[in-house]
């Protein structure tokens, strides 16, 4: 008898140290086939598509990560009622796998035991997205000749990683140069979505010329995400900036002479910093010059609103540009510190409203001091000056009341897609 019961014993230890064994690798196996389910969620047009390419590429996860017999364990195929995929009106997407296999035992036959059934449970949340591109389209961008198009290839490749189509993700875009183009909006509406196509052919479709108005261009992108009514807005809101360069124009209302003229003023950073800045460029085209503006003798004091909060040239932020003159004269200098202020504000708005900002930067430029006649320091680097837009922890203006964003430094051309592709990663990643 006592001989029985220590066979039994032992038995149950082998048995179950190998089904043990067994429930951890379905689990694992069950995991990794509901994110790459909740992955799949961007191929198809409408939710039908969707589902059916989550169940899709949720069996090929499973069947790649349990094989047919492990430990002796047989899998239970995986069938569509096993794998759930629930999109619910507050933007989030559930992915739902269930699982199980059959382990013959082995001592356990003695105690009239044939088979431990092990199952096991996946599961993982995506969210819905609102997202803005924008992307700087400015005259340096056409040198080397392969740049430009390889910026527009790593967007259109960005941009196919989100859902498309009837309550998808919403995706627009905004270029900018010497001013700022709103190319594809977002979706205001509860019906959500964005139309890849017509994203896709707006980016195909950019041009390089003009210099870099960095604010217009987060300015739009501020204003047409807070666009979506907050019933129908997203539970992630993010903007994406582009830029191989520091800002250098200042969009807002000027002087000439008392004529009030309106665009985005130019500091021309090949000339004295003492000199007037007198090119002024339509806040409204990328780029496209006003009349020259000669009597521009002071900076007005507010630049364009942003969704109703006006923001002043000098920045409200530990590490502003102090300007000189009161009211501020207008030198290329002046015009310059106004332009990295005020593209640092509206990156401030944007974050206190809680939309998260990404940046990518491309060339050896941000990481020198492009001018020389502001006397800046190190703290002026385009790279600064990015971080301090994403708010990244190495920032030196970090503010951990708000979003943290990434930033990435693309040396060339050819890191483009990786630096895009990172980005979205990150941003797939914050969705599950």
């Amino acid at each position: 008898m006592v001989l029985f019961v220590l066979i039994g014993l032992v038995g149950l230890a082998i048995d179950s140290g190998l089904a043990y064994g067994v429930k951890a690798k379905l689990a694992s196996s069950v995991d990794a086939a509901s994110i790459a389910g909740a992955r799949a969620l961007a191929e198809g047009v409408d939710d039908a598509a969707r589902i059916a390419a989550a169940r899709t590429a949720a069996k090929d996860y499973y069947a790649a990560n349990f094989p047919a017999i492990f430990m002796g364990a047989a899998r239970v195929p995986l069938t569509d009622d096993m794998i759930s995929a629930v999109h619910d009106s507050t933007g989030y997407w559930t992915v739902t796998v269930t699982a199980s296999a059959v382990m013959p035992v082995t001592f356990m036959r003695l105690l009239g035991f044939d088979a431990f059934p092990i199952s096991a449970m996946g599961q993982s949340i995506r969210r819905d997205l609102d997202i803005i591109l924008v992307l700087d389209t400015s005259g340096s961008l056409a040198s080397p000749s392969s740049t430009f198009p390889a910026l527009k290839a790593a967007a259109v490749n960005f941009v196919n990683k989100f859902n498309a189509g009837s309550n998808g993700d919403r995706v627009g875009v905004v270029s900018f140069a010497s001013g700022a183009v709103l190319d594809v909006p977002i979706v205001k509406d509860g019906t959500r979505g964005f139309n890849k196509t017509q994203v896709i052919n707006a980016i195909n479709a950019l041009n390089v010329s003009g210099s870099t108005a960095s604010a217009e261009g987060l300015r739009l992108a501020l204003n047409d995400i807070n666009g979506v009514p907050a019933i129908n807005r997203s539970s992630l809101r993010m903007i994406v900036f582009f830029s191989d360069g520091a800002p250098n124009d200042v969009p807002a209302t000027f002087s000439n002479g008392g004529t009030p003229v309106t665009g985005d003023l130019y500091s021309e950073t090949s000339s004295p910093g003492t000199s007037k800045a007198t090119r002024i460029f339509r806040s409204d085209r990328r780029d496209t010059q006003l009349s020259d503006v000669n009597s521009i003798s002071t900076l007005p004091a507010l630049g364009f609103d942003v969704t109703g909060v006006g923001f002043i040239t000098l920045a409200s932020f530990n590490n502003k540009r102090t300007l000189t003159g009161s009211p501020a004269t207008n030198t290329r200098c002046n015009v310059n510190k106004a332009a990295r202020n005020m593209a640092e504000n509206v990156a401030n708005t944007a974050r206190s409203q809680f939309v998260k900002i990404h940046s990518i930067a491309l060339g050896a430029a941000v990481n020198t001091l492009e001018i020389t006649f502001c006397s800046y320091t190190s703290s002026e680097l385009g790279s600064n000056l990015m971080k301090r837009l994403s708010n990244t922890p190495d920032s030196d203006a970090f503010n951990a009341l708000q979003p943290t964003g990434l930033y990435v430094w693309a040396e060339n051309a050819v890191d483009l897609d990786n630096a895009f592709t990172s980005i979205a990663s990150e941003i797939l990643r914050l969705s599950r």
